[in-house]
């Protein structure tokens, strides 16, 4: 019977020896065991097992935020977490992987429905696998917010407006709340006139829509992203959702401008008293419309040697399109002999911008003719008769 006692003190003395040691030993194979990474993707209500641990998609807190909340637990144990997690940062769950636990990442968000996420954890807990959660399973009233950005126009002139419609429309069952958006900054591309910030209804029941229009003028050149534009919203629990619109580009081409060309088409020289005509053609070689053209002419030399009729150089136009051309005539009347400069000025207005064009050209009048020129070869003759008469007179005598 001694021996017995004896026997079964040995084995407790041994039991007790080596129940450290394995402990350790399972604590140093959890230390030491190979750690993997694995990605992937799952939806809101969809829940995805690794190993004895459950992880949870409940909700897409904010696309644009880059935050999600996420229920997790461990089967057969006593933790249970919730926890709201931030895009591109290490969660750890239980301890996190190096105790065994969970290490999590979001490294995408698609939606505000879809997930990527990024676990690290022992290589013996297995492959992720996807389930659906109850919760999912059961009808949900959520609102959902889809928000767009338009122009009246993708490509404009400097100086022309453009106008931005911003529309938000809810495609969810319930009613989304304190909605708001999320405008970026003025850009310095654009002079804005009306409208901004745009503004929209502070609730929009499932169903409705409703716009913001605001316009803008174009002040410099070249193509412009206009960024996309955000809604952020709640649901009847206060729970935060967000939405974002594409990106819009528009393309700013030069102010159009007008380029008036004057030629002028001058008569032969003039006689002296006599008239020549003058012809004057303006073209607008520009691709905007010349408004309020006056012409002036005036003689820059000579006094009145060339007279011309009043104002017959001058003229007004209310406008020349692109590619139009005006032709007048005036005529001028040679006074004076000699040569003549005249120059021709037209300012006209486009796009609100005053500007001129110039030119010169000269008209040559001829000397006056004297009717006593015409008589001088007859003077040598009457010399030479003379001479002659007198000497048949001497040779007579």
């Amino acid at each position: 019977m001694g021996l017995i006692y004896i026997t079964v003190f040995a084995l407790l003395a041994v039991s007790m020896m080596l129940a450290p040691m394995a402990s350790a030993a399972s604590e140093d194979e959890a230390e030491y065991s190979e750690m993997i990474t694995r990605d992937f993707s799952f939806r809101v209500g969809e829940g995805v097992r690794i190993g004895d641990y459950r992880v949870e998609l409940t909700n897409v807190v904010s696309v644009m935020d880059g935050l999600i909340e996420v229920k997790a637990w461990k089967r057969a144990s006593q933790f249970e977490d919730w926890r709201v997690m931030e895009s591109r940062r290490d969660v750890n769950l239980d301890g996190g992987q190096d105790r065994g636990g969970l290490t999590l990442m979001v490294t995408e968000i698609f939606d505000r429905d879809t997930v990527r996420m990024r676990a690290t954890y022992r290589s013996d807990y297995g492959y992720p696998e996807k389930y659906i959660t109850e919760r999912a399973m059961a009808p949900r009233s959520l609102p959902k917010l889809e928000v767009s950005t338009s122009l009246d126009k993708s490509i404009v002139r400097s100086g022309e407006e453009v106008k931005v419609t911003i529309t938000v429309r809810n495609v969810g069952n319930d009613t989304a709340r304190d909605v708001a958006l999320q405008e970026l900054p003025p850009l310095p591309q654009f002079r804005y006139i009306a409208g901004y910030p745009p503004k929209i209804k502070n609730q929009l029941q499932p169903g409705e829509s409703d716009m913001a229009i605001y316009s803008m003028v174009a002040v410099t050149e070249g193509e412009v992203t206009i960024p996309a534009t955000g809604v952020r919203y709640a649901d009847s629990k206060a729970t935060i959702y967000s939405d974002r619109s594409k990106d819009v580009s528009i393309d700013i081409k030069p102010k159009r401008r007008p380029d008036l060309v004057m030629e002028v088409q001058t008569p032969g020289p003039i006689d002296h008293g006599g008239q020549g005509i003058i012809n004057v053609s303006i073209r607008n070689d520009g691709d905007g419309t010349a408004q309020r053209v006056e012409v002036r002419g005036q003689v820059r030399s000579g006094g009145d040697g060339l007279r011309l009729e009043a104002g017959s150089l001058d003229r007004i136009f209310f406008e020349i399109p692109p590619g139009g051309v005006e032709v007048y005539s005036a005529a001028a009347v040679g006074a004076r002999g000699g040569s003549y400069a005249v120059n021709l000025k037209a300012t006209y207005q486009g796009e609100g911008e005053m500007m001129q064009e110039e030119t010169a050209f000269e008209v040559s009048v001829l000397e006056r003719k004297h009717k006593y020129l015409y008589y001088l070869p007859v003077v040598p003759a009457l010399i030479i008769g003379v001479w002659l008469y007198r000497r048949y007179k001497e040779y007579k005598y």
